[in-house]
């Protein structure tokens, strides 16, 4: 006899004579996203038509007492279930090992089938001393890269919202050989890296690891460790400058506005402020517009990290002009930025928080306007808006506003009206300004609108 199967048991080995064919064959598994695509794991699969279990010293007693001990085998869950089987060239010669599959090369490795039939050349010795087998077995080879990792599948979404702000998302599938946990490479290479996206984006996915990973072979009871899961990363844009973040410790939901409301010689300004997440109380309360305030509150449900704030500014409206032609503006600027930003991180256990220092940040120059005229049609050529600033200063026309002249106080006839106008611009500028912005924009040249 050329060839043996030898299949692994518990204290001996269990050996099929090979009188017929073997049939191998590899199923290969590809990376597609390579170029050229790369084998990450082959399936080996052997079919063995017509082996022979022969009773070892040629008595029909020794043979039932070997096949029962085979079948016994094949009925043992866990660590008692053949763990190998190997191909032996020469069995009564040189008996050298030419085929292996099992540790420490394969894993997974299965009996697929085991069928048993009638010898054709030794019908009357068919279940007295021998008994002719089909045997199907099966064994995963995997290869990992240098992070460890044997599969990646990663599909990549980037869409906008109504509100025209981006969303990037990332979902990857990734396997491991057994024993590398597969989450634990989730964790690390399934993130997206926030840092070049700037600092108006957070982690929607805002775990400490900044990713949602789903095990799709686990077995916690047994604790076993997972070789195979998906796991999704995703960043959100907001329309504000949100700062430095990081995941799991900057707030996943940020929300800011500004209403303004004016009553006879009285305008009200209304600052709102509102963060979901980790750190969304200091957030929050980061957005105090500062200066004189009428009225402050700050909400902060500690049980689902919500925070909101408002405060109130009121201020009084110039008096109003006499002059038909004349026109008076009120001019009020904020500046804010232009520094390293930083955030404190709470530790437990008593210690001092953890300091966290940014990227410098751009400055940020905030400019109310409201202006009145008295008489006129009230066409934007009548009540010109104050000029643009000159550079550095970039205007964020999505983030500014302007509104169209509108009546403030009724007269006693069309030609004593007193008309209004209001804007509210955001500049932002990479360097420090050299000039006062409150002087360049009084010096500079008036326009109809900044729009249109």
């Amino acid at each position: 006899m050329r060839l043996q199967i030898e299949l692994q048991g518990a204290s001996s080995h269990f050996r099929f004579d090979v009188p017929g064919p073997l049939e191998p064959r590899l199923e290969p598994v590809w990376k597609e996203a390579a170029n050229p695509p790369e084998v990450v794991e082959i399936r080996e699969v052997w079919e063995i038509p017509g082996a022979r279990l022969v009773a070892s010293d040629g008595t029909p007693a020794t043979f039932w007492r070997e096949w029962t001990a085979f079948l016994s085998r094949l009925r043992v869950r866990g660590q008692g279930f053949p763990l190998w089987v190997r191909l032996i060239r020469d069995p009564a010669g040189a008996a050298e090992t030419v085929w292996t599959l099992g540790p420490p090369t394969h894993e997974r490795f299965r009996i697929e089938q085991l069928s048993a039939g009638t010898d054709e050349l030794a019908p009357t010795a068919t279940w007295n001393v021998l008994a002719p087998v089909t045997l199907v077995v099966s064994a995963v080879q995997r290869f990992a890269d240098p992070n460890g990792i044997v599969g990646w599948d990663q599909e990549t979404a980037s869409r906008h919202d109504p509100g025209g702000l981006h969303v990037l998302e990332w979902r990857t599938h990734i396997t491991t050989r057994e024993g590398t946990s597969a989450v634990e490479k989730a964790r690390r290479f399934g993130r997206i890296d926030i840092t070049p996206f700037g600092g108006s984006y957070t982690y929607d996915t805002n775990g400490a690891e900044g990713v949602e990973v789903v095990a799709t072979d686990a077995d916690e009871t047994n604790r076993r460790v997972p070789t195979s899961c998906a796991v999704v990363s995703r960043i959100k844009q907001w329309g504000v400058h949100v700062g430095t973040t990081a995941p799991g410790l900057s707030p996943t939901e940020v929300g800011y506005s500004t209403r303004t409301r004016v009553e006879k010689d009285e305008r009200s300004t209304t600052y709102r402020a509102t963060a979901r997440g980790p750190g969304a109380l200091r957030w929050v309360e980061g957005r105090n517009p500062g200066g004189p305030i009428d009225t402050a509150e700050v909400f902060h449900e500690e049980a689902i990290r919500y925070a909101e704030g408002t405060w109130v500014v009121k201020e009084q409206s110039p008096p109003q002009p006499d002059a038909p032609e004349g026109i008076r503006w009120q001019i009020q600027t904020q500046i804010s930025g232009g520094h390293a930003d930083f955030d404190f991180e709470p530790v437990v256990g008593g210690f001092e928080p953890v300091l966290f220092e940014g990227a410098l940040l751009p400055w940020r120059l905030a400019v109310t306007l409201k202006g009145q005229r008295r008489g006129g049609e009230g066409k934007p050529e009548e009540l010109k808006l104050p000029g643009l600033l000159p550079g550095p200063w970039l205007l964020d026309r999505k983030a500014s506003s302007e509104k169209e002249p509108f009546v403030s106080q009724f007269g006693a006839d069309a030609e004593s009206h007193l008309w209004a106008r209001e804007a509210s611009l955001v500049y932002w500028s990479p360097r420090r300004p050299t000039a006062s912005p409150l002087q360049q924009i009084n010096q500079a040249q008036p326009v109809e609108s900044y729009y249109l």
